[in-house]
């Protein structure tokens, strides 16, 4: 019994904290990250009706493959969630391993897991629903890369967090582009009514000037006409403007916020004098997942506990790796 939890607990530290220094995690996830690269190009393949035709062996063969895969990656996931850490304050017996698992169930990312495999068994269980429509649940699957990238979590955090000031953003593009694709049908509608017959017709025209696009499929003829559409264009790379500035500024803030917490968690850790084995595995893995490689976590943590070790005139202890290290401020 004791083994299956040490393999189990071994098994979760290399599906759910990708650690460049573990050489399980770095094989598991170039397996996962490969089988998703391999079923995205699949996909896009297939949908080609020459190779669908050619290759249609082959594909099912690569879909039954990933199918079983993402399948059982899922249920290990399953079974390895109850060796999470547990909150500050918590104890192993304040709720069952049921209970534990079936939270894991209801996780955004465990739905992302489940729906990497289930379409294709809805396929097989079920031939009448609409195959195109489950096919295009197939690419889902590429969701399954933000557990190994982390600027794409800090990403999904930005829109988060940014969420009012984009949809303040897109109300006010909204509203330029009704006021421009009402300006235009006005002035153009009888120089150009197939083009611009209508609002809603000439707002196919307002959203390619606003993005800048301008497939010029639709193009005002008037002076008066190319006027607005000259106010909207320069209008548009505001618009445009506008949230891209928003997500970057974000995306600055939440990397210096990361950071920031990674510090407030070593200088935590470094309070009674001795950083453990199991501070610094958890700091590693706070590490790991801001995408910071371990050579400068490690340097952060030496600097931080010489800083320390100063400011105290006491050593700091570190349990490196079953090493323990001894800093002083002088060193």
């Amino acid at each position: 019994m004791t083994l299956v939890i040490s393999a189990r607990k071994r098994l979760y530290h290399a599906l759910e904290h990708y650690d460049r220094s573990d050489p399980a995690s770095v094989i598991i996830s170039s397996i996962v990250v490969g089988v998703i690269a391999i079923n995205l190009i699949a996909i896009i393949l297939e949908s080609i009706p020459a190779y669908a035709e050619a290759y249609g062996e082959t594909f099912f063969v690569i879909e039954l493959t990933s199918c079983i895969f993402f399948m059982i990656e899922y249920l290990l996931r399953i079974w390895v969630c109850v060796e999470a850490p547990l909150n500050r304050g918590q104890t192993a017996n304040d709720q069952s391993s049921l209970v534990t698992r079936l939270k894991h169930v209801v996780k955004p990312m465990s739905i992302i897991d489940l729906i990497a495999f289930l379409p294709s068994i809805l396929q097989v269980l079920m031939p009448g629903l609409d195959l195109r429509f489950l096919r295009i649940l197939r690419l889902f699957r590429v969701f399954k890369l933000i557990r190994y990238f982390a600027s794409l979590d800090i990403l999904l955090n930005v829109l988060y967090d940014e969420r009012k000031n984009l949809t303040g953003t897109f109300l006010i593009m909204l509203i330029v582009l009704t006021l421009a694709a009402s300006a235009l049908y006005v002035v153009e509608r009888d120089v150009q009514p197939e083009a611009f017959g209508s609002i809603p017709q000439a707002m196919w025209w307002a959203m390619a000037a606003l993005t800048t696009v301008g497939y010029g499929d639709a193009i005002p003829m008037t002076t008066l006409g190319k006027l607005l559409g000259s106010i909207v264009t320069i209008l548009g790379i505001g618009m445009v403007a506008l949230p891209s500035g928003i997500l970057a500024a974000s995306f600055s803030d939440q990397l210096r916020s990361s950071r920031r917490h990674l510090q407030a968690s070593v200088d935590e850790a470094l309070e009674d004098g001795i950083l453990s084995q199991d501070e610094i595995e958890r700091l590693r893995r706070m590490g790991n997942d801001m995408g910071l490689r371990p050579e400068t976590l490690d340097e952060l943590i030496q600097s931080t506990a010489r800083i320390t070790a100063k400011e105290r005139h006491n050593p700091i202890i570190l349990d490196i790796d079953g090493t323990q290290t001894r800093i002083d401020g002088e060193n």
